[in-house]
């Protein structure tokens, strides 16, 4: 979809716009709903992501869960829920450690977005 920022006018022959080649496409968009900074976990822990693009279909993108750079979980979507969503069994962290959940969307071109959080599990 183009907007008024991907045309300009042509220097010769007057003001009849032109497509700009080389548009920019803008990273996919992310926000981690659920667990939040510091929340204290145990369990299963259910990790929520609200993430989007402007150029893909509504759970389109890739979502991924990256915990304490070694566990990888992949997200999916729910039209029930609107988010992309995982379980992370946190059953074999230890107790009183903090672990950091990485969550990174990339689009069908590449783009990406990361967002990240910590949490306790106790």
């Amino acid at each position: 979809m183009l907007n008024t920022r991907d045309l300009i006018p042509t220097i010769r022959g007057g003001s009849r716009p032109v497509l700009r080649t080389g548009l920019k496409t803008r990273s996919p968009r992310v926000r981690l709903v659920t667990p939040r900074v510091n929340f204290s976990v145990h369990g299963d822990v259910f990790v929520l992501i609200d993430a989007e693009s402007d150029h893909e279909p509504i759970g389109g993108l890739n979502v991924e869960i990256q915990i304490d750079e070694d566990v990888l979980i992949a997200a999916k979507y729910s039209p029930h829920s609107g988010y992309y969503g995982a379980i992370w069994d946190s059953s074999g962290a230890s107790a009183d450690t903090m672990h950091k959940l990485v969550v990174k969307v990339t689009d069908s071109d590449g783009n990406s977005k990361s967002t990240f959080t910590t949490v306790a599990v106790g």
